[in-house]
């Protein structure tokens, strides 16, 4: 690390700016958490991606939903009950965290990676387009790019473009309850606890003006299960309902900060949505939040 709190790995710089000279030492407290992991989540952000301060911060640990709280969208549905966000304020990361955070080499695992990649620039003029009328072959060019940045598995689904609200705390929302769900765990693949980590990932383009954020737990789904029984004795079982392993973590390990890593329109995150703990975020936008979904064994080249 240089002097200006500038870290260096292979092709990519990350920045770790003011605040991350003299944290408060309780809010390290989570890496001991962290350490009893087997497989921790990092992130590897791809050289193609520009180097700037705030790519990723860290909340002040998880909180319980308020009563009739919403994600500050106008017609006022409002979150599960038993939901959970972060818990503000955000900060940068340490150069410690970031040490354990950020990949410095292309991932091998990506149950346990979230990796940031940049659409080549020869199509970000197809965005605008994509925006304005959701083109056909604009749609077609875009998913031919993935090849280029990404390798593919077999089969891969195309979930296409969806739009949100802008300026939400957390996006995903339930049609079927007319409620938002908070930080959660994907279950496209419905597959049990013991193969999460063989399940598809989510490759998802910001194919919006504005920048947007990927929320997620820096603990693999498997390791917050272990963790689980560990604590609460042989008589814990996991539910049916994966979300829920997430939310009593969350409860009995409050410190454990979300992971917000910020995704520039023109820029897609690939994760592993099914084997961890995660939302999207759009809050600071002034227009609406758009972007453009598949989902596979993916993994950036």
């Amino acid at each position: 690390m240089d002097s200006c709190g500038l870290i260096r790995f292979k092709g990519v710089q990350v920045v770790l700016g003011e605040q991350s000279v003299n944290p408060p030492h309780d809010s390290m407290a989570w890496l001991n958490v962290l350490a009893r992991a087997n497989d921790r989540i990092q992130v590897y952000v791809a050289p193609s991606c520009e180097n700037s301060r705030g790519r990723i911060e860290l909340s002040s640990g998880t909180r319980l939903t308020g009563a009739n709280e919403t994600p500050d969208r106008a017609d006022g549905s409002i979150y599960e009950d038993g939901a959970r966000l972060p818990r503000e304020p955000w900060r940068r990361a340490t150069t410690e965290e970031t040490l354990s955070l950020i990949a410095a080499e292309p991932p091998r695992n990506m149950a346990t990676t979230v990796a940031i990649i940049k659409l080549p620039r020869e199509l970000w003029g197809d965005l605008p387009i994509i925006r304005a009328s959701g083109d056909a072959d604009a749609l077609t060019n875009l998913q031919h790019a993935f090849r280029e940045t990404c390798e593919l598995g077999h089969p891969v689904y195309c979930i296409g473009p969806s739009e949100n609200p802008a300026n939400l705390k957390t996006v995903t929302f339930n049609p079927d309850t007319r409620r938002y769900n908070g930080l959660h765990v994907d279950n496209w693949d419905q597959v049990d606890l013991s193969s999460r980590h063989l399940a598809t990932n989510r490759l998802c383009v910001n194919i919006g003006r504005d920048i947007r954020y990927f929320l997620f737990l820096p603990v693999s789904l498997t390791d917050i299960a272990r963790m689980l029984s560990e604590e609460m004795g042989p008589d814990w079982e996991a539910t049916a309902r994966l979300t829920v392993i997430g939310r009593q973590f969350m409860e009995q390990f409050p410190e454990v900060p979300v992971v917000r890593c910020r995704v520039s329109p023109g820029e897609a995150y690939i994760a592993p949505t099914e084997n961890l703990v995660h939302d999207g975020s759009s809050v600071g936008q002034s227009t609406v939040d758009r972007q453009f979904t598949i989902r596979g064994h993916i993994r950036p080249l």
